[in-house]
């Protein structure tokens, strides 16, 4: 699983001009029946010819690199190639051109940037969603709509759905998921003396303040154990810290109707006053400002850090740790994200979702039938192959998804009781996400130092923001 979000946009302008508008395919005349004539046909007239099938060749990528594996071992290229086998079989006339393609060192999408400026750019593309909506942002995807049945469309969480559109444009469609919560190692808490203090069965549900008590007793720097930590040297993974505004219902980070950032209100000020907090006690790992996800994820691996947001990413990096005999196995368990003392439970937030985008297209037939071919890969069974095979959740709620791994069923249960949050794109999805992100991060270095001038730095960051899209064509 990717997980860098380097963002390496290269101009597409020159494909703007040259990518006609996508026209809906018009529905098709069913012709009136016309009765056979009385006449008998001759015993030696010729047969009509078979109608030629119309041959349609899909490209279609997938973000990776030749050789990358499932979640189990298998390689991807293999389920592929025999998901669309039988898709073919099905589909007479219809060819599936697929490759793995995007990853290169840095984790952007620059074998994408470089055929779409070139003009060359695939028929679908599946990535994160945050990587696809640049390709939104310069008006080169088609509206998937058509893609969904009504059932579809019901059946998905509303959050990540919502997420994926533009207005009433639907330009992504997601495959699966991932629900952060915190994720607690017990095993410190075990030996330290302090499981009483965490979150119980069956909600896992705490306050801040139930959650400072326990962060500072298990907090030890001496014998190298940290509470937390917090990183912002990278854009990467930036919901570590957005999934704890879920915690402050009335702290919205983006206002969609005015378009306009509101990170800045006094809720969200609240917020990250709190969460400064925890950095001025010492509560966490050093030197957050230019820390990034590489850099962090020793720290729990090697159990210098007691918890963390985003759990399904550590819970995925220990196991494989584990499997590898890198790293000695301990104990950890999903919690809610605290809420403050009087709020309502934190829902769950969720991770950056794999989705399905469209670039345009100038024949309506094979419009169509790439809105055929995204109607088969995202039916719950497939779509589920796929969310399993990347380590995270289908997003339908429809699918048969069954898990005995607590660290997986207690965020499921969880989402189901107390919903579901996206600390990606969060209150919509405006256009410039990708330059905001970096805006962000900068806020972020600000914000993780001595005497932080926590107002300042939103106001700040909001006003670059709110310039941003108010500059989106």
């Amino acid at each position: 699983m990717a997980k860098k979000s380097v963002f390496l946009f290269v101009t597409v302008l020159v494909i703007a001009s040259t990518l006609l508008a996508a026209c809906q395919p018009a529905a098709t005349a069913v012709p009136t029946a016309v009765p056979p004539a009385a006449t008998a046909v001759p015993s030696t007239a010729v047969p009509p010819a078979a109608t030629a099938v119309p041959q349609i060749t899909i490209n279609y990528w997938a973000f990776g690199t030749e050789g990358s594996t499932m979640t189990g071992g298998g390689l991807w290229s293999d389920w592929y190639a025999n998901i669309f086998k039988q898709y073919q079989l099905d589909h007479p006339g219809v060819t599936i051109d697929f490759a793995l393609k995007g990853y290169d060192a840095s984790g952007s999408t620059l074998v994408v940037d470089t055929a779409v400026a070139a003009g060359t750019p695939p028929d679908i593309y599946f990535d994160t969603k945050f990587r696809v909506k640049k390709y939104q942002d310069a008006h080169l995807l088609e509206d998937l709509t058509p893609a969904l049945t009504a059932a579809d469309i019901a059946a998905y969480d509303p959050a990540v759905l919502a997420g994926s559109k533009s207005a009433t444009m639907m330009w992504s469609i997601p495959a699966d998921g991932g629900y952060w919560n915190m994720i607690v190692n017990t095993s410190l808490f075990e030996k330290a003396g302090l499981s009483n203090l965490l979150p119980q069965a069956p909600d896992y549900t705490w306050t801040t303040d139930q959650f400072m008590t326990a962060c500072k007793a298990i907090n030890d720097p001496a014998n190298n154990v940290y509470c937390t930590a917090f990183f912002a040297g990278s854009t990467s993974m930036d919901s570590a810290t957005n999934g704890w505004l879920a915690g402050w219902p009335d702290c919205k980070f983006f206002d969609a109707a005015a378009i306009h950032y509101t990170v800045n209100s006094p809720a969200c000020l609240e917020a990250f006053t709190f969460l400064h907090s925890i950095y001025e006690q010492g509560l966490m790992v050093p030197g957050a400002a230019g820390l990034i996800d590489d850099t962090t994820d020793p720290y729990w691996l090697g159990q210098q850090v007691a918890m963390l947001d985003q759990g399904n990413w550590y819970d995925s990096i220990t196991k494989s740790g584990v499997a590898a005999n890198t790293i000695q196995a301990f104990n950890y368990i999903f919690v809610q994200v605290p809420n403050k003392p009087g709020a309502p439970a934190s829902p769950v937030g969720m991770s950056n979702p794999d989705v399905w985008g469209v670039f345009k297209q100038t024949d309506p037939a094979k419009l169509q039938a790439i809105y055929d071919l995204i109607q088969y890969m995202q039916a719950p069974d497939i779509a589920t192959q796929i969310a399993v095979g990347w380590g995270k959740v289908p997003v339908r709620t429809d699918s048969s998804f069954q898990s005995t791994d607590p660290v997986v069923a207690m965020p499921l249960a969880a989402e189901r009781k107390f919903g579901s949050y996206d600390p990606y794109f969060v209150n919509g999805v405006p256009c410039g996400y990708t330059d905001v992100r970096t805006a962000w991060a900068d806020a972020r270095q600000a914000f993780w130092q001595d005497n932080a001038d926590i107002q300042s730095i939103l106001d700040a960051f909001v006003a670059r923001a709110d310039a941003i899209v108010t500059a989106c064509p």
